[in-house]
């Protein structure tokens, strides 16, 4: 019986990419040019886009593992010790002694809209040659942020080459949120492309559908020619998400209602890691895997930071009944499927010579008139037998019993049938 969605034990999940340090700044409103201003919160944590969706789909309880270069300063050692508190694998990653990149937030309490400054220091990528060090068999979805092309490139190749002739294949999610012209040869390599709103308006796509429908013409091959395609996912804000599935289909889906947000930033990780851990950890289908990432989006506004994404409550597993929802389901179907589970229910009781269970019907026991005409009509057989036949040492006596009327009813046949051998031998 198939499922809507259906938890499974399945292998971790790889997030490769960039950690950074974010200093996030709340004002009441932004501040004027050449003018002092105060927050009114400050705080320091965790940034980039791979370690924020390795630490959101950890708090919604998938197993994961981040991938990428680590700092050795003590300004992140707070920030690694959080992630491997919830059991986060960073064993892989390589370390520096750079320090971390930076990132700078001031975000309009009242609007919402947030300005960001980020460091123009590079700071070192991950590489082919660490990806090679890993164990592809120990996966099962692999995500990647669109940067270093010439980097990531291989990475998937490698995947690729792991799961021609395989079954349990390894799944490729790209998130993109810039330079969409270097990033193009990376599309049609994944199996799930999520796109950034922002980045749909810079290059002038108004929709959300439209950004589906324009990245779709953007694969090189085109839709004619039967050839896997990537599943389109875009966010767009306030607005819902929408997505194109890798048959041309499209969804458009709303967000849900909610309260006032209290905090938007980091609301995109947290769309892109719900929509994966629908997707791979309870295997839904893509338009309720993007409603989702909807929810846990919408929920994450309602107090800053996290952690309290660990709160969130997930979609009850349910079992769809595939016999009702088919053209020949009936009433009767419906009445079979009550009588079957009231009698797994039933009562058991001991037996009592008529009833050996519930589970056996009732027997039909032999009435003592029928016992006495069944030793009178073989005493008759006997000595007609006895009268007309030489006595003969072989003689069977099954072959004076072949007279005997038949019993039509098997169970009745085997009781009576009890109750003749019992006669005594007649003389």
């Amino acid at each position: 019986m198939d499922t809507d969605c259906v938890l499974s034990i399945t292998k971790p999940m790889l997030c490769v990419g960039s950690m950074s340090v974010d200093i996030v700044e709340q004002c009441n409103s932004m501040p004027a040019d050449k003018r002092d201003h105060l927050s009114v919160d400050a705080r320091w944590q965790r940034g980039g886009h791979a370690s924020n969706v390795s630490y959101v789909l950890r708090l919604l309880g998938a197993q994961v593992e981040f991938l990428g270069v680590l700092s050795r300063s003590s300004m992140l050692r707070e920030i690694l010790q959080e992630m491997e508190r919830i059991n986060i694998d960073l064993s892989n990653c390589p370390r520096t002694d750079k320090n971390p990149a930076f990132t700078t937030v001031v975000i309009d309490r009242k609007t919402g809209c947030r300005s960001i400054l980020e460091c123009s220091r590079k700071f070192p990528y991950i590489g082919i040659e660490e990806f090679k060090k890993l164990d592809l068999n120990r996966y099962g979805w692999v995500h990647f942020e669109a940067r270093n092309k010439l980097d990531i490139i291989p990475m998937m190749r490698a995947i690729h080459n792991y799961n021609s002739g395989r079954t349990d294949r390894i799944k490729i999610s790209l998130k993109v949120d810039g330079c969409f012209n270097e990033n193009k040869d990376l599309f049609d390599m994944c199996h799930y492309l999520i796109f950034s709103r922002q980045l749909a308006l810079d290059l002038g796509w108004q929709s959300v559908r439209e950004t589906c429908i324009e990245l779709d013409k953007t694969l090189p091959l085109p839709r004619s020619i039967l050839m896997r395609r990537p599943s389109i996912i875009c966010s767009w804000g306030p607005y819902g998400a929408g997505c194109l599935d890798a048959h041309g289909q499209y969804f458009d889906l709303p967000l849900p209602a909610g309260r006032k947000p209290i905090d938007t930033y980091g609301v995109g990780e947290c769309f892109t890691a719900g929509v994966i851990y629908a997707l791979y950890l309870r295997q839904m289908p893509l338009a309720a895997a993007v409603t989702f990432g909807n929810r846990v989006a919408v929920f994450k506004t309602t107090r800053s930071g996290y952690n309290h994404i660990a709160q969130f409550q997930h979609y009850p597993v349910t079992v769809s009944n595939d016999d009702k929802n088919s053209d020949h389901y009936s009433e009767d179907d419906e009445s079979e499927q009550f009588i079957c589970k009231k009698h797994m229910n039933r009562q058991i009781q001991p037996s009592n010579g008529i009833l050996s269970t519930q589970l056996l019907q009732r027997f039909e026991m032999a009435k003592d008139e029928d016992i006495v005409s069944l030793k009178s009509a073989l005493s008759k057989n006997l000595r007609e037998q006895q009268s007309s036949v030489a006595f003969d040492p072989a003689y069977n006596v099954t072959q004076s019993m072949s007279k005997v009327p038949r019993i039509r009813n098997s169970s009745v046949r085997s009781k009576r049938m009890r109750s003749i051998v019992s006669i005594s031998p007649i003389k």
